[in-house]
């Protein structure tokens, strides 16, 4: 299936399959500035990002090779999405000012990521690749978050 970005930054449905997903740490330094830090969680892995009804919620799914497992990384719903496509990239992202774009159904799943909830929810199209960005923060800490990459 063909995402168009559009239509999911709308609430429509679609499915992205992605061979890659990569797991930063990044601490805050200043509000310019951050360090990022590679992590190994999920670093042999491949996901899944659906929503199969209009408006519904979105299922991240992701196969470990290491483990040979597949199971339910999140589950969550979002109430507002912006829309913005020029010559290099199509992008939908939830906002980041009110904070209450995103309802979680489920919390993330996987313990490395301590307790977290999702703060962003990203999904684009660059040079004809699909590539998504979950944001989530850990539980009790203010240092640093946690920034999945899902790429094609």
């Amino acid at each position: 299936m063909e995402e168009s970005i559009k239509e999911i930054s709308e609430g429509g449905t679609f499915m992205a399959f992605f061979n890659n997903v990569t797991v930063e740490r990044c601490y805050y330094i200043n509000a310019i500035e951050e360090r990022v830090e590679k992590t190994s969680i999920l670093s042999d892995a491949t996901a899944s990002i659906t929503r199969v009804f209009p408006y519904g919620l979105i299922r991240v799914n992701v196969f470990d090779k290491n483990l040979g497992i597949n199971f339910l990384l999140a589950k969550f719903k979002i109430t507002g999405a912006f829309y913005h496509k020029d010559e290099r990239a199509e992008v939908s992202q939830t906002a980041r000012v009110r904070g209450n774009e995103i309802i979680e159904e489920l919390p993330i799943t996987h313990s490395g990521f301590e307790d977290g909830k999702i703060n962003l929810f990203m999904i684009s199209k660059q040079q004809g690749e699909t590539i998504a960005y979950i944001i989530v923060n850990p539980q009790d800490t203010d240092m640093y978050y946690y920034r999945i990459k899902f790429s094609e």
